[in-house]
């Protein structure tokens, strides 16, 4: 009889000591593993970076000036310049005091679609509209004689390729030859508040 109490004892000793393993063991099992392949600073490395820029200067600006504009700027890599009007779309653009745009579109400025395009649309810049005008537009007797009834004159834009690529590497290297969205975003908006610069447009890519 007094075996069978200390195996009943014992056995009861022996469910507290799995019972007590089991409640310590749980939450060591259920503990969150750290995740290690958090990229640094928080970016993705999916996110788009930027290897340039496209930029739109007022008709007559020169690379030097050009160059002189953006030593203004902290662009932060090193960068080339190619001013050529192939770079962009459009070649050519009036400049209409905003006051006196709804005369000029009243007189037929918009009158024959092959003056104009509503893929580039004109755009503001200080008290001034941009209107981008077609290569027919210049050679066509009717549009001149709304510019010149107006005292407007065809100017040209200077297409400029800011780029961070310099051939060293066959791979976009964010802080060697491209830069995050977020410095593209503060660059554009600095650059665009320039009189002289009508648009700028990211050359974004894929990381």
């Amino acid at each position: 009889m007094k075996n069978n109490k200390i195996a009943v004892v014992l056995g009861v000793f022996m469910v507290l000591i799995v019972l007590l393993v089991l409640f310590i063991k749980t939450p060591i099992d259920l503990k969150i593993p750290v995740d290690t392949k958090v990229p640094v600073d928080n970016m993705s490395v999916n996110e788009p970076q930027v290897a340039g820029f496209l930029v739109q200067f007022e008709n007559g600006t020169t690379e030097p000036e050009v160059k002189a504009i953006l030593e203004n700027y902290n662009m932060i890599l090193s960068y080339n310049i190619d001013c050529n009007s192939d770079n962009g779309g459009y070649k050519y653009y009036i400049k209409v005091e905003k006051d006196n745009m709804p005369d000029v579109v009243e007189d037929g400025l918009k009158n024959d679609e092959n003056w104009t395009d509503p893929v580039l649309p004109s755009f503001t810049k200080g008290d001034y509209i941009i209107y981008p005008v077609t290569e027919q537009a210049i050679h066509d007797k009717d549009f001149l004689e709304i510019l010149k009834r107006h005292n407007l004159q065809v100017k040209t834009f200077v297409w400029c390729l800011i780029s961070y690529r310099d051939n060293s590497t066959g791979h976009d290297i964010l802080g060697k030859n491209c830069i995050t969205k977020k410095d593209a975003i503060r660059i554009t908006n600095e650059l665009e508040m320039n009189e002289k610069v009508w648009t700028v447009m990211p050359d974004y890519i894929e990381g």
